[in-house]
């Protein structure tokens, strides 16, 4: 079996290769990207593993959290290294919307001693006291719906993951995007958060809906609001949430996006496997195909290798009974190291031939 059943589909925008780390997911994500430039106008491949390798396996520094043309390639193709640096400030920017801007006259500004409504400031972290003499976060209730123990997403490099794929969804100048996720562990932390954010925009909008006319009364009361600027942050969330609700819906329509777990043949790696296809599946996100990676070739004159092929084969046919209904490409362990330009394409002339 082959992965040309890819090909077909020309509506598919979104690709994501994942499994346990050390199986080959980084090579098999830049051959098939590779591959795909003859099928589709401008592919991206973009890597969310926190340690990337995508720079290595190019032979190319594609590191700055920005697209980079991939050089030595006929077609389209770019890579990027995401930063999760700059996914932690926008998710610290996204929970600033739930407070007004500029903070209210009179109660605290860049020019005043008193309290400064800022979700970074002192007085509502509860660090300090404040000059009202109330805890401002407990006052305005925030400590259990925002600023809780669970108000950081699980793992600020998913949370940039997915944050990246919100924007390609809205406005992508790319084709097809090849997700090469971290080990399974990250990746199932990723897959959670549609629901996660989901959940933590709703509680930032209520919020927001729930004090902002408080908040504009007051400013106007301390001669504040004419000053201000048109906070339009409730308007942003709304819109945030619209993208999430369309990301989900997009995840799972298996005529744009496709999950490839990508494994090896061992019992390790087989049960982690199994792990993310029923979390893929509990998530509703397309799996057609499944790569089996570092495969042994039968031998006579090598007992060691002719061991290993033994086990090997044992351990294949639980996989097949494991794995059976979907595509299974099984690719060969080769002499060399799998890098650059030429060895991917010969990688994707086996996962495609």
């Amino acid at each position: 079996m082959t992965l040309k059943s890819l090909i077909a589909k020309k509506d598919l925008r979104y690709l994501f290769l994942g499994g346990k780390g050390g199986v080959g997911k980084t090579i098999s994500a830049s051959a098939i990207g590779i591959e795909l430039t003859k099928h589709f106008d401008r592919v991206l491949i973009v890597s969310t593993d926190p340690a990337h390798s995508i720079s290595d396996c190019f032979d190319q520094d594609l590191s700055g959290g920005d697209p980079v043309p991939i050089d030595g390639v006929d077609g389209n193709l770019f890579g990027m290294e995401l930063e999760a640096e700059k996914g932690y400030e926008q998710f610290r920017e996204l929970s600033a919307m739930g407070m007004p801007s500029g903070g209210m006259p009179g109660f605290g500004g860049p020019s005043e001693e008193n309290v400064v409504l800022n979700v970074d400031s002192e007085s509502i972290d509860g660090s300090s006291s404040s000059p009202l003499g109330f805890n401002m976060k407990d006052a305005l209730g925030m400590s259990s719906d925002l600023f809780g123990t669970d108000s950081i997403p699980p793992g600020s490099d998913e949370a940039f993951a997915f944050g990246k794929l919100l924007e390609l969804i809205e406005s992508s100048g790319y084709d097809v995007v090849v997700f090469d996720t971290a080990p399974t562990g990250h990746t199932l932390r990723l897959l959670s958060l549609p629901d996660y954010l989901d959940s933590f925009v709703g509680k930032i909008i209520k919020m927001r809906l729930r004090f902002g006319n408080l908040f504009k009364s007051i400013k106007g009361l301390f001669g504040g609001g004419s000053k201000d600027k048109e906070d339009n942050s409730l308007e942003m969330l709304e819109s945030l949430k619209k993208v999430i609700t369309k990301a989900r819906i997009e995840l799972a329509d298996d005529t744009k996006t496709e999950f490839i777990p990508v494994t090896i043949p061992t019992l390790i790696a087989l049960y982690e496997t199994e792990r993310l296809v029923v979390t893929l599946t509990e998530y509703s996100i397309p799996v057609e195909h499944m790569i089996i990676n570092q495969l042994i070739p039968p031998s006579k004159d090598c007992k060691f290798c002719a061991k290993r092929f033994e086990i090997q084969e044992k351990t294949m046919m639980t996989l097949k009974q494991y794995f059976g209904k979907y595509d299974l490409i099984e690719i060969p362990m080769v002499p060399q190291e799998i890098r650059g330009i030429e060895q991917l394409k010969l990688l994707a002339e086996k996962l495609f031939k």
